[in-house]
């Protein structure tokens, strides 16, 4: 995709990978706007980079996707690129699910699964009629091999990854489908995960990269290589991925 001239919107853009992203495509020149939860962390992110368009949103809520639409529309600010990046990821114990965390788990589906779906829906008129459209999905290592502790947020991308390639293929053409598959990276999502993390700016100098190059998967790090090994060894990682991690739940 080309990284300049473009409109975007970037769901859980106010923080962490999100508001990385806002900020490399204002550098390069793009109108940006961004949707979160909460009004204070929206107003921090636009203070800290100016010409970010914010917007209050939800996207677990459909009366609030709807509303982010309208409001898009109202503001001339329609995108030919559409990331859906906001996520929910929390601990659940399989055994002991309670109505309060089956209340949780509809929260998470909604947020991870369903909001992209519908938000996708509700853009792709404009994206179809502009050029250069672009729907970037952001999904996770954990989509392709679980970890056990979080097991909505991982069943929920493993959804999203195979929602995204039946998108891409009814589309080719006419909307570039992007699928990015992010590292750990040092943000407040995972700052339960015992893992080694690589900074939001790396991160983001390696997205751009790869945006460039116009691929439609993108690995970032070492999750490239849960990709490869699940491919000839898959109880194999996925113990090991399971034994390394503990804990982790936050959204963005």
């Amino acid at each position: 995709m080309k990284l300049t001239g473009n409109t975007l919107l970037i769901t859980g853009g106010a923080t962490g990978i999100g508001l990385g992203m806002a900020s490399a495509f204002l550098e390069r020149g793009n109108r940006v706007a961004v949707c979160g939860r909460r009004q204070d962390v929206l107003e921090q992110a636009a203070s800290s980079l100016p010409g970010l368009r914010t917007y209050r949103c939800d996207v677990r809520n459909a009366d609030q996707r709807r509303a982010l639409f309208e409001a898009l529309c109202r503001d001339d600010l329609l995108p030919n690129v559409l990331v859906n990046n906001a996520a929910r990821m929390r601990p659940y114990d399989l055994t002991d699910l309670d109505s309060d965390a089956l209340e949780d788990v509809r929260g998470d589906v909604e947020t991870n699964l369903l909001a992209p779906i519908e938000l996708t829906s509700l853009f792709l008129p404009s994206l179809l009629e502009r050029a250069g459209g672009v729907i970037v999905n952001v999904s996770s290592p954990g989509g392709v091999v679980p970890v056990a502790n979080v097991p909505v947020y991982c069943a929920s991308k493993a959804a999203l990854r195979s929602f995204t390639r039946s998108l891409r293929y009814q589309l080719a053409g006419r909307v570039h489908v992007i699928e990015v598959y992010p590292p750990s990276v040092d943000t407040a999502m995972m700052s339960e995960v015992p893992l080694e993390m690589r900074s939001v700016e790396s991160f983001t100098e390696g997205l751009m990269v790869h945006l460039a190059s116009g691929k439609d998967e993108i690995w970032i790090g070492e999750g490239k290589w849960v990709r490869i090994l699940d491919r000839v060894a898959p109880g194999w990682i996925f113990g090991l991925v399971n034994r390394a991690t503990a804990g982790g739940s936050s959204s963005r």
